[in-house]
């Protein structure tokens, strides 16, 4: 955090080494050109001057009719031109400025969509990994519920052979025949 806070304040003064040398250019080549000269910065100057000149005497609480104002905003052309070329260029600036801030926020603004929609994304695939698991959890409960009701009919039939085991032994027994040694032998086997 300590380096962040001399970070921010050079960036004002980054931004201003990055457009000084279009500034610069865009003051050089304006007072070049008649159309920019003649249509754009002399008119903008001199209707800036009046403005600021107007305000500077509301502030004061001087009141002055239109010619007294246009008396005191009269300024020669070269000044003129350069109030214009730095009306131009602040406006460039801030133009530029502000197109650097916007296209940092629709950065931002993509990199946190793109996060949210992995997040989303992971969301989903642990949701559905959860969803296979329990799938396979209760398959494994109905498995062992048929293993389970197997081996009770198991248990139920062993339990019946020997009970039939020990009926036909008693039965064999009450005759006495061979037959008896045959199912003992069948039944020891």
């Amino acid at each position: 955090m300590v380096l962040g806070v001399p970070l921010f304040k050079l960036a004002p003064l980054a931004f201003k080494i990055v457009t000084k040398p279009i500034v610069d250019l865009l003051k050089r080549n304006v007072k070049k050109s008649p159309f920019w000269k003649d249509q754009i910065f002399l008119p903008l100057a001199t209707n800036y001057n009046k403005a600021s000149v107007r305000v500077r005497l509301w502030n004061q609480g001087i009141h002055r009719n239109k010619e007294q104002v246009e008396r005191s905003a009269r300024m020669s052309e070269e000044a003129a031109l350069e109030l214009g070329a730095e009306i131009v260029a602040n406006t460039t600036t801030f133009i530029i400025g502000l197109m650097a801030i916007l296209m940092q926020q629709s950065i931002a603004s993509a990199t946190e969509k793109k996060k949210e929609f992995e997040e989303n994304a992971e969301s989903k695939r642990i949701e559905s990994a959860i969803l296979d698991i329990r799938r396979q959890v209760l398959d494994l409960g109905l498995t062992v519920e048929q293993l389970d009701a197997r081996m009770r009919e198991m248990n139920r039939t062993i339990t019946a052979m020997k009970s039939y085991n020990q009926a036909s032994t008693e039965v064999a027994a009450n005759n006495g025949s061979d037959k008896v040694s045959i199912k003992v032998k069948h039944n020891s086997s």
